[in-house]
């Protein structure tokens, strides 16, 4: 029937005739070999693309990105004369397209105003609030010698702030100010920095317009009424690729090459058309996945480097002209075709990182706490560690002992634990020795213990402050 099509992805609805796919397949491994060197070259080009998260593409919703640029904007007429201050709060969970927008938004911005003046603060890097207005204030600024000390009252930072934005706000007829992990600015002191901000904008005749973001729906509910009133802040909501239509268009946006990476169009052009074919090859995979609610760095990840994406479509075209399946390159023909040493190897790790679920990165953190006590990992084991976490560690979601069942079989799958033999069903699986294949995850736990983080990012600082708190106090 047509409701039962319908709920399958795309790539699965109408299977190519053998005769057509073969031809494809062939037609895609002559075009590698002809093109070989330059398919290595856009890898090494997309790399630093990939990695970035605020480079900018056509999101699945232009329509938001254009209503944050319409809110922010009221700031500003067309004159470039002040208008009014206006502020949204983006909600949405990770990998929704949040940042994205605010970036498509800022860069708009300073098109039409270029004396705009752009603050960000990320609520979750600072030790005290006297630290925070430092750093929104030496971004306008510049290294200031008299700055107060750290441990100064917010009073005399407040007073300190205003004198400089009193002089660096002069060139400036507009201020935007991004605060990323919104609910961290929800404290008094700094709810009392936000109100006091739009108070000297106010007074400078300067417009500012203060972005929010947040993973917390609720966050608005965590605001005195004070603030609420003098916001009149616009809630819009982002989301992660709902079909897989959404997902592909989201991934071939990191995978489309700069127009400024000095390819021929011809090339361009065939490069683009065999990465999708590619992608909507593997979608037939992925709609299991993507009803789970894998976020799309989960699925990109999977397709790094393009080279080896590329064979697996020659492969698959091939091989098994009539299925809907197929099968990837395997890893010893994935080293000689230069994918083992691939420069894109550390985005990947990164990418499969970021890509993991709240609930991935506890039952990792639970088998390292059992590794450095030198205790034998077990998935039991680790079950008991995060159930004391959810009884007594202030984490005050509800423990769900499937929820990080799934999540050790996820990670079996990713190749982030290691599981010491077979077992003889999920019985034998809970008892088995296993252990943490993430090498650097005492390093992100040691920065977790600084009151002053020193890596500039870090998987486990996206985790909800309890679970850091457990985390850092791992050692015993």
């Amino acid at each position: 029937s047509s409701s039962a099509q319908s709920s399958h992805p795309p790539a699965a609805m109408a299977p190519v005739p053998a005769t057509r796919n073969g031809a494809v397949g062939a037609g895609v491994r002559q075009w590698l070999d002809r093109n070989k060197d330059l398919v290595e070259r856009a890898d090494n080009v997309l790399a630093p693309q990939i990695n970035n998260p605020k480079s900018f593409g056509e999101h699945a919703s232009m329509s938001l990105c254009d209503e944050i640029f319409g809110i922010v904007k009221k700031s500003v007429d067309s004159d470039g004369q002040v208008s009014e201050s206006s502020s949204v709060l983006l909600l949405g969970e990770a990998s929704s397209g949040k940042t994205h927008a605010v970036e498509y938004c800022i860069a708009k911005m300073k098109e039409v105003n270029p004396s705009v003046a752009v603050l960000r603060a990320h609520g979750r890097y600072y030790a005290s609030d006297v630290e925070c207005v430092r750093h929104l204030a030496q971004q306008v600024a510049g290294q200031m010698v008299s700055a107060p000390r750290c441990n100064s009252s917010f009073e005399q930072g407040m007073d300190w702030l205003r004198q400089v934005l009193v002089e660096s706000f002069q060139h400036a007829s507009a201020a935007v100010i991004v605060l990323d992990r919104f609910e961290h600015f929800c404290s008094r002191a700094r709810q009392t920095l936000l109100y006091n901000l739009f108070d000297i904008a106010q007074d400078l005749g300067v417009c500012l317009s203060i972005i929010g973001m947040s993973e917390k729906l609720d966050v608005m509910g965590m605001l005195e009424k004070r603030i609420k009133s003098r916001f009149s802040m616009r809630h819009l909501h982002a989301f992660r690729p709902a079909n897989m239509e959404e997902l592909i268009k989201v991934m071939m946006i990191k995978v489309r090459l700069p127009a400024d990476a000095e390819f021929k169009a011809p090339f361009v052009k065939e490069f683009h058309q065999h990465v999708e074919s590619a992608l909507r090859l593997r979608s037939t995979q992925w709609h299991e996945h993507l009803e789970a609610g894998q976020p799309p760095l989960w699925f990109l990840w999977k397709c790094l480097p393009i080279k080896a994406l590329l064979h697996d479509l020659a492969t698959a075209g091939q091989a098994r002209a009539s299925g809907p399946g197929l099968t990837p390159a395997p890893a010893a023909k994935r080293a000689r075709m230069g994918a083992a040493i691939s420069p894109t190897d550390g985005v990947k790790n990164r990418l499969l990182l970021e890509s993991l679920a709240e609930a991935d990165l506890i039952v990792l953190l639970a088998l390292f706490r059992l590794q450095d006590r030198n205790i034998s990992p077990t998935l039991a084991r680790a079950l008991y560690e995060v159930q004391m976490l959810h009884e007594g560690g202030g984490f005050v979601s509800g423990f769900v002992q499937d929820r990080y069942c799934a999540a050790f079989d996820r990670l079996d799958q990713m190749k982030l634990i290691r599981i010491a033999g077979p077992g003889s069903g999920d019985t034998a699986k809970r008892y088995l020795p296993c252990g943490n294949m993430v090498s650097c995850m005492a390093t992100f736990v040691q920065d977790l213990e600084r009151t002053i983080p020193t890596l500039s990012w870090s998987p486990l600082r996206t985790l909800p402050q309890p679970v850091q708190n457990w985390a850092a106090r791992q050692r015993h």
